[in-house]
């Protein structure tokens, strides 16, 4: 009898391990089932991702930057780049400490990154029998689709010791990679230039070169130069800032930044951030009547002056308003206000290629503040910041949304 309970007991035992072993069996399925739906709804409930730019290293960073010495090293430091000809393209670095190849200041000239801390370089153009026309190459991340439109975009900055700028500057499509065993210059016609293909002179600060390219599905490669037989180029001769030291070099020799080859839907897809594509006399008004029971301070509060497109010049509309205030100012001269300017989005990103409207916002509020001395207030007592477009008065992106932002806030302090 108590064998047979000792079987008994003994069958339980194996049929509860046995429940046990299986168990995970009949529950993974569900599991995975629902695991796997979670994983295919997750992405439809994330916001889509933003276009991505096709070219890899865009803007030239180094991890390591040790072996960076001389000239002509860019294919040798990023795989991803390499030049089409026997001469060899630039790289520079701010980590770098040979001055030949340094940012911001080189053998070359003086010039910040456009973006991060590396930006590469190429001649362009030489009389120099001892030198050549250099490119830069670069296979694209993947292929492009037939029949889309992509907005390419590059920004250069000719070098403060070159003689010349140089047309002819730009992007050249491919579909394969181009390798001469020589240095002569290529003659293929660029897809991208600048807008009126004309010598590139900018020497402060950066250019953009920009663009929308309608791709034939076999474009794979791209190659950015100054292309084309020397005599069909044009030059235009510049003059070397004051404040950088060294020789001129009989050269056209520009830096490079920050290149860009996105999809996009339309042309209105790819803006360019030229000055000349913006409306400059579009400026945001709104009544400026002042109620008879409002406080000097409340009056000074309420007042703002609008701008033009990258502008510092106060329009004419708002003179009287602003001689209202000077008035106001010298009746209670222990009243201290502060004026603080603003830029809208697209003039600050023309602060990047273009370092004259560096500092737009504040020189906005100091021109009020000159009109207000000029009116008999006590400079004394008006205090200045810029706060560019950090603190929008609106966030919409029309027109006249953005001139709405442009325009100079008053504050009594």
């Amino acid at each position: 009898m108590k064998q047979y309970s000792l079987f008994l007991l003994m069958l339980v035992f194996c049929g509860s391990i046995s429940a046990q072993q299986k168990k995970p069996a009949t529950t993974s399925k569900p599991s995975t089932a629902k695991t796997g739906t979670a994983a295919k709804e997750t992405p439809a409930a994330e916001a889509p991702a933003a276009p991505s730019n096709l070219v890899l290293d865009h803007s030239f960073e180094l991890d390591d930057v040790k072996l960076l010495k001389t000239y002509g090293q860019l294919p040798l430091m990023l795989k991803n780049w390499g030049s089409p000809n026997e001469a060899k393209a630039d790289l520079f670095n701010t980590m770098a400490k040979a001055t030949k190849v340094a940012i911001p200041k080189n053998d070359l000239g003086t010039e910040e990154a456009f973006e991060g801390s590396g930006y590469a370089g190429f001649r362009a153009f030489t009389k120099d029998p001892k030198k050549t026309r250099t490119y830069l190459q670069a296979k694209l991340s993947r292929k492009l689709t037939k029949d889309k439109l992509y907005c390419v975009k590059f920004n250069v900055s000719l070098s403060d010791l070159s003689k010349w700028g140089t047309n002819n500057v730009g992007m050249y499509f491919s579909d394969r990679k181009i390798q001469n065993a020589n240095s002569n210059a290529l003659t293929f016609i660029p897809q991208i230039t600048e807008k009126a293909n004309a010598p590139i002179v900018t020497m402060s600060g950066w250019e953009t070169i920009c663009g929308t390219f309608l791709s034939t599905g076999k474009e794979e490669y791209f190659i950015i130069g100054c292309f084309g037989e020397e005599d069909n180029i044009k030059l235009e001769k510049v003059i070397k800032p004051a404040t950088q030291e060294g020789l001129i070099m009989p050269d056209a020799y520009y830096f490079i930044d920050n290149v860009e080859v996105i999809e996009i839907e339309s042309v209105d897809g790819c803006f360019c951030g030229k000055t000349e594509d913006r409306d400059p006399d579009l400026i945001y008004s709104r009544s400026s009547a002042k109620n008879v029971d409002m406080k000097p301070s409340e009056i000074l509060n309420s007042t703002s002056i609008w701008f033009s497109y990258l502008s510092v010049e106060i329009p004419a509309m708002f003179e009287s308003e602003l001689q209202e205030v000077a008035k106001l100012l010298q009746a209670n001269p222990s009243m201290k206000i502060e004026l603080t300017g603003h830029t809208d989005n697209d003039e600050q990103n023309e602060t990047k290629t273009k370092k004259i409207y560096v500092g737009l916002a504040l020189r906005r509020a100091e021109t009020i503040k000159q009109f207000l001395i000029d009116n008999g207030v006590s400079a004394s007592n008006i205090s200045v910041v810029g706060k560019d477009n950090t603190l929008p008065a609106t966030d919409k992106t029309t027109p006249m949304g953005k001139a709405q932002n442009r325009r100079v806030a008053f504050q009594v302090k």
